[in-house]
């Protein structure tokens, strides 16, 4: 009797630990599928920045060739009333 009770222990403790184990691969599941997400999530943000910084660049180069515009159109408006630089 005293064998029997230990294997029914044992089988109790058999059964509790691979429900655990279940749980914890269901979690590992569920974590996995978490960081893919957040992985995906985190290569968009990536190229929404890399797009951002493009368009920042383009606004820069913009500007300085605005500034060039004005340069030369004001120096032009000298010209034409006999002024110069």
């Amino acid at each position: 009797m005293q064998i029997s009770s230990l294997q029914c222990k044992l089988e109790q403790e058999r059964k509790n630990l691979n429900s655990q184990a279940y749980d914890l691969e269901r979690k590992l599941d569920m974590f996995r599928q978490e960081l893919t997400v957040a992985k995906s999530t985190l290569s968009v943000k990536d190229s929404e920045v890399a797009a951002l910084k493009n368009n920042l660049d383009e606004l820069e180069e913009l500007r300085e060739m605005k500034e060039v515009l004005v340069l030369i159109l004001f120096s032009f408006w000298l010209e034409c009333h006999g002024h110069s630089l």
